[in-house]
């Protein structure tokens, strides 16, 4: 009884991961097709094997380093959530419960009046540093 219901787990489980692995890839290939410009899947598989065109630039110079860094960022703030979940012990702790996002609001703001009172600016990669 007991093998039954680890070997339906293992199935469910696996099932879910193929499903998240498809629908990853079905929101990859969106992020590239659509936009501002039209490009046809056509072009898309042509611009990723290394064929030189208006279409290829779009996709190489814009929209596929957007979609790589999406995809990071998605992965990141699961995994963060995670740690933040398994190191409290706590499964609704995130970083609002926590104070986490206040004291990063607060520290922003505080570089933020730092450098402008004393006639500088901060550009984003120095907010996103504080």
């Amino acid at each position: 009884m007991e093998q039954t219901n680890r070997a339906a787990k293992i199935n469910r489980t696996t099932r879910c991961a193929i499903c998240y692995a498809a629908l990853l890839l079905l929101t990859l290939a969106l992020g590239l097709r659509f936009g501002s410009v039209k490009i046809t899947a056509q072009e898309i598989i042509s611009a990723l094997g290394g064929e030189k065109s208006t279409a290829a630039d779009i996709i190489m110079i814009s929209r596929l380093p957007r979609v790589i860094a999406a995809t990071v960022l998605g992965g990141a703030l699961a995994v963060s959530g995670y740690l933040l979940q398994t190191f409290f012990a706590n499964p609704i702790a995130g970083p609002f419960v926590l104070g986490i996002s206040s004291g990063a609001k607060l520290t922003v703001a505080l570089a933020m009046i730092v450098f402008l009172g004393n006639g500088m600016t901060l550009d984003s990669a120095g907010l996103i540093i504080a």
